[in-house]
């Protein structure tokens, strides 16, 4: 029987799953899999050997980067006209609205594709996955700045809230990522919510709790996010420092994908800093760590990092922003500082008592241990099947 249709776009292929963003998308599609449709991802990044990853799954994947041409000024103004986030892309357009035919589902993951569901007709399950309140974090950034770059911020922000309006009230279903996301898009106008927090794979539940090596310190994430990239670069400068000296030998990992010029510069000369970027097991690189840092204090962002470090049992040093509304408490499953200096201090604190390390992370493992991918988007994936079996 020939399974129907699911036209997924995102921002980039989703695969190799490095960040969290592409994560969550690709366990969401996977759940469109399970459901009995065929995957079609339309993407604005992605290279031949991701779309070939793609394809040996049995799925359908194509990449239609935005590029240059002399109509850009008239997509702008239309852009403008229309109120949306980023300019109008008539190729994508128009392939969402050719495979959206006869498509059980169509789903939008991210903020500014978004702007393509109110085009959609109507037939398929159409979804919108919203990986943030974004328009409301855009706000909480344009306060932290001034001048013209707090401007830039507030006129983004009020495009990307009229997007999210748009979207979530043509949609079927809006798919959040906290209770705080699903009240925010249901005050909107979003018709039906359903929530799917973020999860982690199974695997990182069987790491050892005390196989971290002594002293090592890692950060992961992904660097085209600026929240993780700015608080990286500011911990590097104003807090690694007070780390190397308080524990002389301690070691800090950066991986991660995107792009690292600001993250390199910073680290430039302090002692015991590695940028290794991305790497090709994450999970091994959790499995060697002693403690994971989490400097972040600005952003909403998905978080899976901070899940993936506590069922992985490791200890979290972090920010209250970094770590919230997933359960985190301070002094049991790690640290909390709200400075470079106290993150510093927190750290070192850690780091000089292997066993607290080992039984804050056991702690926090059972924290999160009903946070498994396949249990959490149950609930959506009987959406789905519930979307394909109206079309056969």
């Amino acid at each position: 029987m020939t399974r129907p249709r699911a036209v997924v776009a995102c921002p980039s292929l989703p695969y190799p799953p490095v960040s969290g963003g592409r994560k969550r998308a690709l366990r969401l599609i996977e759940a469109i899999d399970r459901a009995g449709a065929r995957p079609h991802v339309l993407a604005l990044a992605g290279s031949p050997e991701q779309i070939a990853d793609l394809r040996d799954r049995g799925w359908e994947a194509e990449v239609h980067p935005h590029g240059t041409s002399r109509l850009q000024p008239l997509r702008r103004l239309r852009q403008d006209l229309h109120g949306e986030p980023e300019p109008h892309h008539p190729v994508l357009a128009a392939r969402i609205a050719d495979l959206s035919r006869g498509a059980a589902i169509v789903q939008m993951e991210e903020a500014w594709l978004e702007q393509y569901m109110p085009s959609v007709p109507a037939g398929p399950l159409r979804v919108v996955s919203p990986h943030n309140a974004d328009a409301e974090m855009l706000e909480s950034f344009a306060r932290a700045e001034s001048g013209r770059e707090a401007l830039r911020l507030r006129i983004r922000a009020r495009r990307l809230g009229r997007t999210e309006r748009r979207a979530v009230r043509a949609a079927d279903l809006t798919v959040t990522v906290s209770e705080h996301d699903d009240a925010y898009f249901r005050g909107l106008g979003a018709r039906r919510t359903v929530l799917v927090p973020n999860g982690v794979d199974d695997e990182l539940f069987d790491l050892d709790p005390a196989s971290g090596e002594p002293g090592r310190v890692l950060f992961f994430g992904a660097y085209h996010w600026a929240p993780n990239r700015d608080g990286l670069t500011r911990f590097l400068r104003e807090g690694w420092r007070d780390v190397a000296a308080g524990h002389p030998g301690a070691r800090l990992r950066i991986v991660g994908s995107g792009p690292l010029e600001a993250v390199n510069a910073a680290a430039a000369g302090l002692p015991g800093v590695e940028v290794a970027g991305l790497v090709d097991d994450i999970v091994a690189e959790i499995a060697a760590a002693q403690v994971v840092v989490v400097p972040v204090w600005t952003g909403g962002g998905t978080r899976i990092k901070v899940l993936e470090a506590m069922a992985a049992a490791r200890p979290i040093v972090g920010t209250r922003v970094g770590v919230e509304r997933i359960g985190f408490q301070d002094r049991e499953h790690g640290l909390l500082g709200e400075t470079p200096t106290e993150l510093a201090a927190g750290l070192v604190e850690l780091l000089a008592d292997p066993a607290r390390c080992v039984a804050s992370g056991a702690a926090a493992r059972v924290a999160v241990q009903s946070f498994g991918w396949s249990a959490l988007a149950a609930p959506l994936e009987e959406r789905y099947r519930a979307a394909v079996e109206s079309v056969r």
